[in-house]
């Protein structure tokens, strides 16, 4: 097989492949990549490693206001999550397969009470607390992810 015939689409689709294995073996932190979301663009960390996954915003002090992380998992279901040694508020979203918004909830910093997605997810997105009610964001928006991402 030849990854590179002369075709650039066909050579950046291979690149495109590379990376993600790379981001899926743990190489290093990953990029941010933008996505799009009710009509706003968010700056997302991703969080592809059950490394990065498990470490996601721990002693942190500080989100931009459309900055977040994007916490990417290798199948669909119920997801946890919890504050332990994270110190800033954060909300979080839990999104399916098709990048749907399932639900969200507020957590408080610092804190080990469990937060559950109310459905399967395959995709959660952490921004500062009070992001998704003050842009607008409901169940059953939709998450525009980057071709690499959702095609994985």
């Amino acid at each position: 097989m030849t990854i590179f015939n002369g075709n650039f689409r066909h050579l950046a689709r291979w690149m495109s492949i590379i990376c993600i294995v790379l981001l899926l073996a743990g190489c290093g932190d990953p990029e941010p990549v933008s996505l799009e979301l009710g009509g706003r663009v968010v700056v997302a960390e991703l969080a592809v490693t059950p490394k990065a996954r498990n470490r996601g915003l721990m002693h942190r002090d500080h989100l931009g206001a459309d900055e977040g992380m994007l916490f990417v998992f290798p199948s669909q279901r119920i997801r946890q999550f919890w504050m332990r040694n994270t110190p800033i508020p954060l909300d979080i979203g839990f999104f399916d397969r098709e990048g749907v918004l399932v639900n969200y909830l507020s957590m408080s910093p610092n804190s080990d009470t469990i937060h559950r997605s109310s459905k399967p997810a395959l995709y959660a997105l952490e921004m500062n607390r009070g992001w998704y009610r003050q842009n607008g964001i409901e169940p059953g928006m939709k998450l525009h992810l980057p071709y690499e991402i959702e095609g994985r």
